[in-house]
């Protein structure tokens, strides 16, 4: 199994949430729709493939260069496999994020989603493009984690208007060992998921990582993990790729 388009190579609802003050209130996307009684409208999910999502997409960015604006976002989970790591058929939507983006931006992203809702062929679903994990990130992991995901720059998907990255690889693992340690809410791919980041983040910066760095890095992205979690992870990645990705 290989890690897809990861290349290994170093790149050179209208509710407001208060992130880090009064300055910084970032609006969630979608905004609520009601119906003419002002009552939320019921809000359906797709399963989305590659070719479902890239055409999607190109909507989006298209719509949004005809506004004359150039936008970067952050995304990981199910739309980072399903178009980059191409290791999943389909999602059911992309999850962005991002403290780079401000509130113009983010009413700009929720109009183009629905655009593209609109012009597309099969259906999308209301939140097929949203921003609701935002809501588990700490002011300060949220701005980490987008500095860190801007510079690491491994593009998602890239056209003008329109610029998805992914988040860092050891975020994302460390997002996946926090599902793992809870077995009720742990999915039968997460493990697999799991050892693909940790793939990809060592293609880029070398490895295998010791345990110890593992669970550092869940310290300061706030996620939890166990060493039950990593051998498991441990073991995943052996079968993958026939070596060691976590030493120790």
């Amino acid at each position: 199994m290989s890690c897809g388009m990861c290349t290994g190579k170093k790149s050179h609802r209208a509710q407001i949430t208060n992130i880090s003050g009064p300055q910084d209130l970032i609006m969630h996307v979608p905004r609520p729709q009601v119906d003419h009684d002002g009552k939320a409208i019921r809000i359906e999910d797709h399963e989305l493939d590659r070719r479902t999502l890239e055409a999607a997409l190109t909507t989006m960015a298209d719509f949004i260069d005809k506004q004359r604006q150039n936008i970067t976002v952050i995304t990981i989970g199910g739309a980072v496999n399903t178009l980059l790591l191409q290791n999943r058929q389909s999602t059911h939507d992309v999850d962005f994020f991002g403290t780079n983006l401000n509130n113009d931006q983010r009413i700009l992203l929720d109009e183009a989603a629905r655009y593209a809702e609109r012009q597309s062929r099969t259906p999308l679903g209301g939140e097929w493009f949203n921003n609701q994990m935002m809501l588990w990130l700490s002011p300060n992991v949220h701005r980490k984690v987008t500095q860190e995901a801007l510079e690491q720059n491994e593009v998602v998907f890239a056209r003008r208007g329109l610029k998805m990255v992914v988040a860092p690889w050891n975020y994302a693992l460390c997002g996946k060992m926090n599902r793992l340690v809870r077995p009720g809410q742990a999915r039968p791919y997460d493990v697999t998921d799991a050892a693909s980041y940790l793939h990809c983040y060592i293609l880029r910066n070398g490895g295998p990582v010791s345990a110890a760095r593992v669970k550092r890095w869940c310290q300061e992205y706030q996620k939890d993990t166990s060493d039950d979690v990593i051998r498991a992870v441990k073991k995943e990645y052996r079968r993958l790729y026939e070596r060691d990705g976590i030493a120790g």
